[in-house]
């Protein structure tokens, strides 16, 4: 008598994400233990990324950064620079502008914040500069006609409560200095101060890495520590820091990259050399212990950052596409966290995006822009810079609950969503082998619709988009399978819907 074909599905391939800390037998099917260039969409399917394009090539520029900015008059100013120069992108160019200043400038390390109709640019050994609008130049916050005491050389700096705060200069790392209510150009004069936390560090001196703001308090992010402070204020809509009030001390964790810093809204990440937290257990309650938003992806990610420099680890948060961005430039990888909602421990779905040689990462108005040796470049399309990028996915290994038997595969499903005609590949492989089988098969060819162009003021349409289910005919045997899917995206949207293998039981082991 013939053996009965047994069937396993995986609904919502890697909905779960990346988990490359546990077994990979032990994890549950909604996990991938590869996803390159991928994303969770808001249907909880594993699809690709999208890619890049430029906005203006200009090679050789350089770009370190970038900043955007809207005045009082509602004019937007969309501001990038180098190492050495200064630029406005506008009408789809890179418009260089005049630094008046008497510094001899050479790092592009900015990190820019925006109060009272300007923008102000802030750098380690450099004295602050800011963006005048009436003259389009960019100058010493000293020339200010307003500009009062010695404006503080410090490394990060935030814009919040109606002033410019800012920390980590060459000569001191343990104290915060603020400006004048609404002028950041004026020092000592006014409501302007500084707070030195030495005495509040209990364990030692520590340094400052980035400051953050919600709800009321400033939070000072260390390397070691975060020092939270309020005011009198208990409706917490304002911080008055003549009358600052320590909150919180929270000992042992800390942020190690100014630029890891993200405000969602509702919570704050940051980078720790642990991986990358959530502080939103201050927040709202402070018996909830902090969420590690990549306990799934740890050692790796761990390994990453002690292979990166600090100062150069980027990320952004893109409410639109609900997920956090950390940039590792040295190994051009990207880290994807997706915020839509938690897993069940409290970590975040992870991807990783690769080749994303990019030195800034910037998202607002729904769209995310990055800076890059070559120019100004926009995250659109399903092509990196005309050219396709591969997308990759792998489950993890699993055994169809008959650890001790063989399965010999019969037939593999793809219920997959995606442009017309895209080409993509199944792979199978047994008994944790990195050889594979490959099945090679493509999403069918949809119809092409035409119709008036005066009527609908284009010549033709099509959805572009089918689901399509695919069969491929499987082969080899083991005791533990394991899929994998790839693709090269060379200009339509791919994601997986299901996945479905068929075997038949074979010999007990």
């Amino acid at each position: 008598m013939a053996t009965p074909l047994q069937s396993a599905s995986i609904a919502a391939p890697g909905f779960f994400g990346l988990n490359t800390q546990e077994s990979g037998i032990t994890l549950e099917s909604g996990f991938a233990l590869q996803a390159t260039n991928c994303v969770i969409d808001k249907f909880g399917r594993l699809g690709a990324r999208k890619g890049w394009q430029f906005l203006d090539e200009s090679t050789g520029v350089g770009l370190q950064g970038m900043h955007r900015f809207i005045d009082i008059d509602a004019t937007e100013y969309f501001g990038a620079w180098s190492n050495t120069n200064f630029y406005i992108y506008s009408a789809g160019t890179l418009n260089a502008i005049t630094y008046s200043g008497s510094q001899s400038i050479t790092e592009g390390n900015w990190q820019a914040v925006t109060l009272n109709d300007a923008a102000y640019l802030f750098q380690k050994n450099y004295e602050p500069l800011y963006f005048d609008t009436v003259t389009g130049t960019i100058l010493d916050i000293s020339a200010s006609p307003s500009a009062s005491g010695t404006p503080i050389e410090g490394n990060c700096a935030l814009s919040a409560y109606g002033r410019v705060w800012t920390a980590d200069t060459a000569t001191n790392t343990t104290t915060v200095y603020w400006t004048d209510l609404l002028d950041p150009t004026r020092w000592n004069s006014g409501t302007a101060g500084s707070l030195d936390l030495s005495s509040i560090l209990v364990n030692g001196n520590d340094e400052i890495i980035a400051l953050g703001a919600h709800n009321g308090f400033l939070i000072i992010f260390c390397k070691n520590n975060i020092i939270i402070f309020g005011d009198s204020d208990t409706a917490q809509t304002y911080l008055d820091p003549t009358t600052l009030q320590l909150v919180e001390v929270i000992n042992g964790v800390g942020c190690i990259a100014r630029d890891s810093l993200q405000n969602t809204g509702t919570d704050i990440l940051f980078l720790s050399d642990s991986g990358l937290m959530s502080l939103g257990r201050v927040i709202q309650e402070k018996s909830t212990p902090m969420r590690d938003l990549s306990k799934n992806v740890r050692d790796d990610l761990v390994q990453l950052i002690e292979s990166e420099t600090p100062a150069n680890i980027k990320s952004t948060y893109s409410a639109t596409n609900a997920f956090y961005l950390l940039a590792f430039p040295t190994t051009k990888q990207v880290y994807c966290f997706d915020m839509r909602a938690p897993l069940e421990d409290g970590s975040a779905r992870v991807t990783i995006w690769n080749n994303m040689e990019f030195t800034e990462w910037l998202g607002f108005d729904g769209e995310i822009y990055m800076t890059h040796a070559d120019g100004l470049a926009r995250y659109a399309g399903y092509q990196d810079n005309g050219q396709s990028y591969r997308m990759v996915y792998f489950t993890n290994y699993f055994d169809l609950g008959a650890a001790s038997q063989t399965k010999i595969l019969k037939r593999l499903s793809m219920t997959v969503i995606g442009a017309t005609g895209q080409d993509f590949v199944v792979k199978s492989g047994f008994d944790y082998s990195d050889q594979y089988n490959s099945y090679p098969l493509t999403v069918r060819t949809g119809t092409v619709y035409e119709y008036n162009v005066a009527e609908y003021n284009i010549g033709e349409y099509s959805g572009g988009t089918l689901v399509d289910t695919v069969r491929a005919p499987g082969s080899g045997s083991g005791s533990v399978l394991q899929l994998g899917f790839e693709a090269d995206l060379n200009g339509g949207a791919l994601s997986i819907q299901k996945m479905d293998v068929y075997v038949k039981q074979g010999r007990t082991i």
